[in-house]
């Protein structure tokens, strides 16, 4: 089986696929060079999988852009919980923003792209910052190639 999540990646524009990240999530006309992080992440089992510490500073909103390139899912992964974390230590964290319940599909139900925008001034930062995906039901992705990518969209660039 992949890792759970991958690494966050930098991508500035929608030219080329950085080496395991697949389709690049594409933007209007006239913005390809907005900046967004990305990781790939495989919904496997039910218990809580959360991504690596955001490798970038958050200074304002942003949106969660989840599987917007409708990558295949295994089996319905139902609905999942979506939420961003934080912890001052990098050990310990706690619920900042319950940011959206996506109902993912999988299986023989269409995959779906949901999204959900973190209220900065509402739920502020912590040193260390990560999302936490919850699936309602076992996806059984454990193919390398059965992964939804996760789209970071800082407001403030």
């Amino acid at each position: 089986m992949a890792a759970a999540v991958s690494e966050w990646t930098i991508i500035g524009t929608n030219s080329g696929n950085p080496a395991g990240q697949g389709l690049n999530v594409p933007v209007n006309a006239g913005t390809a060079g907005e900046v967004r992080h990305e990781c790939l992440m495989w919904l496997d089992a039910t218990a809580k999988i959360p991504t690596n510490n955001f490798d970038f500073p958050i200074t304002g909103d942003f949106t969660v852009v989840l599987n917007g390139t409708l990558n295949e899912i295994t089996a319905d992964a139902g609905n999942v919980d979506v939420d961003v974390e934080g912890s001052l230590d990098g050990t310990n964290y706690i619920k900042l923003q319950d940011l959206v319940t996506w109902n993912a599909g999988g299986g023989a139900q269409a995959e779906t792209v949901a999204m959900g925008v973190y209220d900065y001034d509402s739920n502020g930062r912590f040193p260390f910052m990560r999302l936490a995906l919850t699936p309602g039901s076992d996806a059984n992705c454990t193919d390398a190639a059965n992964h939804v990518k996760l789209t970071v969209i800082l407001h403030n660039g």
